[in-house]
């Protein structure tokens, strides 16, 4: 009599420490471009340049990234762990989409939809770091050190480095000047991408003590 053998069902895998490197540097990169725009002592050649208000360049430029950032951290958080390549890439094109708005603004409209952009690719690329972080079973500390000592990082070059551009090349380099980090950030989640598939199709074990197959 022919016996149906019961469905093979691969657990869910823990995601490998290496796999955070994809999101994560999307992440740093957005971080970078949230305090980009700013001097230590709060100015903006961004103000200077579209002659804001103080109130007028906080909103522009820090709510309405904080803002983006913060509608697509649950979107991270819950669909990260599963699909974290397609997550982390649309990140990166949502970063990409608000770095080149913010470049060639020409009024503070574009320049909020611009760092809105950006702000809703680094809120996913962040919440996807942390959901992979999460499930770590290996080198979790390492990891989670390492990452937000980067993400400080990050946060402390943006006004300096920004700062040195803005002053000689005006602040639309600035923005332009993520741009290549931006597409090595696709090509390594590609490459993570492209890695994660390759190890989920390595065939599946017989389940021990199970019923043999016909």
């Amino acid at each position: 009599m022919h016996v149906t053998p019961p469905p093979v069902t691969r657990p869910v895998a823990a995601p490998a420490w290496w796999q955070v490197s994809g999101p994560g540097f999307a992440a740093l990169i957005g971080l970078f471009a949230l305090t980009a725009i700013y001097r230590f002592d709060g100015g903006s050649e961004i103000q200077r340049a579209f002659d804001l208000s103080g109130q007028s360049l906080l909103l522009i430029g820090l709510v309405a990234y904080l803002v983006g950032a913060a509608l697509t951290v649950p979107a991270g958080l819950v669909l990260g762990p599963r699909f974290p390549t397609a997550v982390a890439i649309s990140a990166l094109v949502a970063l990409f989409l608000g770095v080149l708005l913010a470049a060639f603004a020409n009024d503070g409209t574009l320049l909020l939809a611009g760092r809105a952009f950006a702000g809703l690719g680094t809120g996913a690329a962040a919440g996807t770091t942390v959901a992979l972080i999460t499930k770590l079973r290996e080198r979790r500390g390492v990891v989670t050190g390492l990452t937000a000592a980067l993400a400080v990082l990050a946060l402390l070059l943006g006004p300096v480095v920004g700062r040195l551009i803005s002053e000689a090349l005006g602040f639309r380099l600035v923005q332009l000047a993520t741009i290549p980090f931006l597409l090595a950030a696709l090509v390594v989640n590609a490459v993570i991408g492209i890695a994660g598939l390759t190890s989920a199709k390595r065939p599946v074990p017989p389940v021990p003590n199970g019923p043999p197959y016909p």
